[in-house]
């Protein structure tokens, strides 16, 4: 018997202690999931209260904007959700004044408006393209059921206007007041992780133990973890006026890291190509000095984040370096008299490119750790103001989504006109939402299918809802306690990320095909054919996205690749420096970003992209920092027609690569060196450090168009 009991006991502290580490680590999740069907249960009673016609709008409004766990996030949704709203269902009036009896033509129109709108949504990143996405798929919810009786159009309009205005004042509500997760807080964990893999590919570079390949993944990886920091910018200035104030800080801090990050880059390559040289003294003297940050640097190695502290004496240290460190140049420099001149401009460039890291480094450390200093005042914008500048980086993106989207919704309106099917109107608003809002993420295609498989779960769970449990149902105290469980499923399946699409679309499609009235109708006939019509229409929106200019294929990145070289070619070379860094740096992200969805090889493959980016980002950067220059007019009169020359030369070469056009941007690039080493300036020395740089970057390996032209020059230069 004691046996017996001692077992029990044991089986029973296991399983209490099973749940306990349940509890911990799911606790987060469950919250989540009851603050979720909180908001739902909500604003189901306020749209039933006010005797809204339907409370499905405002139930799937707040499950779109609770499938985030941060109340800036659902916020800054919430308040693009508005605007979108508000313009989608102005269009949807305009659209029934201009065809109100033509069902074709206004089709027709409502399909180019969505593509217009999905263009705009994928040109517009971040939660602007929610506006526009909003935009697109409000006027098709509020117009399509209008369709047969066009005079109920405003009725349908006010409706939904107030529905979503129900749905986003109760999940805001509930975000930001019940056990709030703030958005500030995790955009400061988020930089302390993204600090340390950031000093982590400091000391690869540093050290060059790193092959290529593997330097091209570090490298997306601080690209996708600054993009979610823009992201939780973007929200957290919704929520905390801290944060509002100093926007322009966070601003300042991804323009310190992009600089940054093109500095040890350049370093890295520089190492490489130092390495291949017979005479290797620059190299020593290089290591040397390289040596002395890496020695300053905090240790990452199986580590996820960097404390404040530690962050805080590394810019102690790189204050202490950054003064001591024209010395340690000039001794290492006096070591090298008598070495060749090829030898004495690699080490000028390694030693200005460190100089220049160094400051860069400062800057965004000083700034890190400013935001996070308690009261602290608001921060003084960037030192250069951006200006609104057109997106040449994504534009064929934007119409390829357009035109998709476009197509999409025309072939679910044929599909209803031709069949004459009854519920072709609920297939036709499930494909404009699917090709809306899938078209910003960043794999519609699995995105669409998952969502197919929520909706399908959906369907059948709203069956049982609908036609078992609802009539038995007596009030709205039972309705609620019914309706919970469902809510609860999809918004703890959704905090999954393996999971989350199909929790979302759980969510979303349980309220939208369960269409709870006031008072409620049960046709099961409807039901079904409703939810027939629904998944059809999901299925479309994924064809579409598989067939027509799909986000994997060629096309798409040969165009990113284009207008990435156009970018350099006019803007960089040509265009007023106001704004012209911060306009470029933020397209050059969007770029690696897009690089980093491709194929490791061929045909347009992320090497061959990436290769570029960085190519495009260190003479976009050398060319502006060398127009910068020549601005302050601190160089002879004499400089400028060079600069022409140069910049001409650097413009064919992007513009249409080869290797005649190669060798004549590094002939440009050979007598602009020469040239400033005629002048002993402090201005023709700085401008003589980042031409050589740039010269570096056009020798780089990664340039594979011209990779045989770069490897001649590199012969003839090593031969001098």
């Amino acid at each position: 018997m004691t046996a017996a009991a001692n077992s029990i006991s044991a089986a029973g502290a296991g399983l209490i202690g099973a749940a306990r580490a349940w509890w911990q680590a799911d606790r987060g999740r469950l919250l989540h999931a009851a603050k979720t069907v909180m908001a739902v249960l909500m604003a189901t009673w306020l749209s039933m209260r006010l005797e809204l016609a339907s409370p499905r709008t405002a139930m799937v409004s707040v499950v779109i904007l609770m499938m985030h766990q941060h109340s800036g996030m659902v916020l800054a949704r919430g308040f693009y959700r508005a605007i979108g709203m508000l313009v989608g269902s102005m269009a949807a009036l305009l659209l029934f004044f201009a065809f109100p009896q033509e069902r074709v033509l206004f089709l027709l129109g409502l399909s180019v408006w969505i593509g217009l709108c999905v263009g705009g949504a994928a040109y517009f990143r971040n939660y602007q393209s929610y506006g526009f996405v909003l935009s697109g798929y409000a006027t098709c919810i509020a117009a399509v059921p209008s369709i047969a009786n066009p005079y109920a159009i405003f009725d349908n309009v006010v409706i939904s206007l107030s529905e979503v205005s129900v749905g986003i004042a109760c999940a805001g509500i509930v975000s930001g007041l019940i056990f709030p997760q703030r958005v500030a807080s995790m955009l400061l964990a988020a930089g302390q992780q993204h600090i340390a893999t950031f000093a982590g590919f400091i000391r690869i570079a540093l050290q060059g133990s790193e092959t290529p390949a593997g330097l091209g993944a570090l490298h997306l990886r601080l690209a996708g973890e600054r993009a979610q920091l823009e992201n939780l910018r973007s929200a957290a200035v919704f929520e905390d006026p801290e944060m509002r104030a100093n926007n322009a800080l966070m601003l300042r801090l991804n323009h310190d890291f992009l600089e940054a990050l093109a500095r040890f880059h350049t370093i890295h390559q520089l190492r490489a190509r130092t390495a291949k040289a017979a005479d290797h003294r620059a190299g020593d003297a290089l290591d040397a000095l390289f040596g002395r940050l890496a020695a300053v640097l905090p240790v990452t190695a199986g580590r996820t984040r960097l404390e404040v502290g530690e962050i805080a004496s590394l810019h102690q240290a790189m204050l202490g370096l950054d003064a001591e460190l024209p010395a340690y140049i000039a001794a290492a420099r006096a070591t090298l008299a008598d070495a060749p001149p090829l030898a004495a401009d690699r080490f000028a460039s390694g030693a200005t490119a460190l100089r220049e890291a160094v400051i860069d480094l400062l800057s965004y450390t000083e700034n890190f750790l400013k935001l996070r200093a308690p009261g602290i005042a608001p921060a003084s914008a960037p030192r250069e103001r951006s200006r609104r500048r057109a997106n040449p980086a994504n534009r064929a993106f934007a119409i390829a989504s357009g035109v998709r989207a476009a197509v999409a919704v025309l072939a679910s309106a044929w599909l209803w006109i031709a069949s004459g099917w009854a519920s072709g109107s609920s297939g036709v608003i499930a494909a404009t939402i699917a090709i809306s809002l899938y078209s910003i993420m960043p794999q519609p295609v699995t995105i669409a299918r998952q969502m197919l498989i929520g909706c399908a779960l959906a369907w059948m769970a709203g069956l049982f809802f609908n036609f078992f449990l609802l009539p038995h149902l007596d009030g709205f105290v039972l309705l609620a306690v019914a309706l919970a469980p469902f809510i609860a499923i999809g918004s703890y399946i959704g905090t999954f990320p393996p999971t989350a699409v199909i929790g979302l679309g759980f969510g979303i499609y349980f309220c939208f095909l369960g269409n709870l009235a006031n008072p409620m109708v049960f046709n099961p006939v409807g039901y079904l054919d409703a939810g027939i019509a629904t998944l059809m229409g999901i299925a479309i929106a994924s064809l579409a996205f598989a067939t027509i200019v799909p986000q994997g294929g060629h096309w798409l990145a040969e165009q990113y690749l284009k207008q990435l070289r156009e970018l350099v070619a006019t803007d960089i070379c040509r265009t007023p420096l106001a704004g012209l860094r911060l306009h470029f740096e933020t397209h050059i992200r969007d770029f690696i970003q897009f690089a980093g969805s491709r194929p490791p090889a061929g045909r347009a493959g992320q090497t061959e992209l990436l290769g570029w980016a960085f190519t495009a980002l260190e003479i976009g950067l050398g060319t502006i920092a060398l127009r910068e220059v020549t601005a302050r007019g601190v160089l002879p009169v004499a400089w400028e027609r060079h600069q022409a020359d140069l910049l001409a030369a650097l413009s064919a070469l992007f513009r249409a690569p080869s290797s005649a056009t190669f060798g004549a941007a590094m002939q440009a690039l050979e007598q602009s060196i020469v040239w400033t080493g005629h002048h002993a300036s402090a201005a023709a020395n700085e401008g003589r450090a980042i031409l050589h740089a740039m010269r570096l970057s056009l020798l780089d390996d990664a340039l594979r168009l011209v990779g045989d032209a770069a490897a001649n020059d590199t012969g003839t230069a090593d031969a001098r």
